[in-house]
């Protein structure tokens, strides 16, 4: 029961969380708030992996720090993102999401980069929101 009270709480999150990052390649900080008290309720109320879930905060922190890092190369929406990923699911499954959502998203770069650059276009410059990318990749987790 709690396995699934996270999912669903989570993927609301996800999917408002990617839809907000799709359309304004931002996310508000209210949608933080509300998804980082229900993880934290959550957490509280479960009581039985807390610190596991308090280690999966640490990707959200490490791409904070890259963040701040790069000059911002990597959003620090997407750092808080993570962080509150961490509340809902643990490290390994945090890591997977990150590194499956990169690649899924390397991909589609890659092939958006090489169609216009065969027509011509530059987009060296453009900005890509990264979250809508971990919706099909959490999707496939959560179903497998």
């Amino acid at each position: 029961m709690a396995e699934q009270m996270n999912r669903i709480f989570f993927g609301i999150f996800l999917l408002a969380a990617a839809w907000e990052d799709g359309r304004r390649k931002s996310i508000s900080i209210q949608l933080f708030i509300s998804a980082g008290a229900a993880g934290i309720i959550l957490c509280l109320l479960q009581r039985e992996d807390l610190i596991s879930r308090l280690t999966g905060c640490l990707v959200g922190l490490a791409l904070l720090v890259v963040s701040r890092l790069t000059n911002q190369s990597v959003g620090t929406g997407d750092g808080c993102f993570f962080i509150i990923s961490g509340l809902f699911f643990p490290v390994l499954f945090n890591l997977k999401l990150l590194v499956y959502g990169l690649s899924l998203c390397g991909i589609f770069c890659s092939l958006f980069f090489l169609i216009n650059r065969v027509n011509g276009v530059d987009v060296g410059k453009e900005k890509i929101p990264f979250i809508p990318f971990l919706v099909p990749v959490w999707l496939i987790m959560v179903i497998r």
